[in-house]
């Protein structure tokens, strides 16, 4: 008996401590959504502002080298893995349906929120753990400036607007890179290519890949920042607290676009 009550306590703790680190998650999101909506009617406005604008400058504008390269790529393989299936039934037309199912759906929200959490998530957590390590978030806070306003919420703004439009370009280049192929196997005009896509295309997939891309940059953000700031004194948690919100972060994103996929398009 006595041999299981080390094992036991050991599990009860490890439970208490995820509900305590749930709860502090918790309320790290309700400080940071507040935050967000009094973003624009705060005083400093405008030097968040330029944090903002730093961030839609580094997680955006410097990924889309990267991310031109890699959607044109996926859109490539798409259609190269679809084609002789297609070609086989004679169903060309399917070409429209396959597209937007594959890579508006799903892959462009996923895999563009999977290059904003392995570049600009693990940077913006180990920049907050920084910040706390080094005690400048004290000395904000010594100041009277509210570290939600200035450090969080616009990071949350840049990372939402960036993986918004990120998730468009994205779309437009492996769509793009679909029509390369279709154009040199079929020889398909892009009349014909485009209006594959517009009759497939529904409002309602626009819908979903958009809200996920939002949802995605606000949750890439929190998991970072929250991770970050839970950094003490010392250097070594600085990579530690940045793989705790990669990890996570990687887990809500592709739990999230499962479920609500499932809820929209199967239910």
């Amino acid at each position: 008996m006595t041999a299981l009550i080390g094992p036991i306590q050991g599990l009860g703790a490890q439970v208490c401590e995820a509900f305590t680190n749930a709860w502090s998650l918790l309320m790290f999101s309700v400080d940071s959504v507040a935050a967000v909506a009094r973003f624009f009617s705060r005083q400093g406005f405008w030097a968040a502002f330029r944090v903002s604008l730093q961030q839609v400058h580094f997680t955006g504008l410097e990924a889309l080298p990267f991310l031109s390269l890699l959607s044109l790529l996926i859109g490539f393989t798409v259609i190269v893995q679809s084609l002789p299936q297609l070609q086989g039934m004679g169903a060309h037309g399917l070409i429209g349906k396959i597209l937007v199912i594959s890579i508006v759906r799903e892959l462009g929200p996923i895999v563009t929120a999977m290059i904003v959490i392995t570049r600009s998530g693990t940077a913006m957590a180990a920049e907050m753990a920084t910040n706390r390590i080094s005690g400048q978030v004290e000395a904000l806070e010594a100041m009277g400036i509210d570290v939600f306003h200035y450090l969080i919420a616009p990071r949350v703004i840049g990372s939402m607007v960036s993986l918004f439009c990120m998730v468009i370009y994205f779309d437009v280049i492996a769509l793009v890179g679909g029509f390369l192929v279709a154009s040199t196997q079929l020889t398909m005009p892009w009349i014909l290519y485009s209006d594959y896509i517009l009759e497939s295309l529904q409002p309602l997939d626009l819908y979903i890949s958009l809200s996920k891309s939002i949802l995605f940059g606000f949750v890439i953000t929190l998991f970072s920042c929250y991770h970050g700031l839970r950094a003490k004194r010392a250097p070594y948690e600085v990579p530690m607290v940045a793989r705790s919100g990669v990890i996570q972060a990687m887990f809500f994103v592709f739990v999230s676009s499962a479920v609500i996929s499932a809820v929209f398009y199967w239910i």
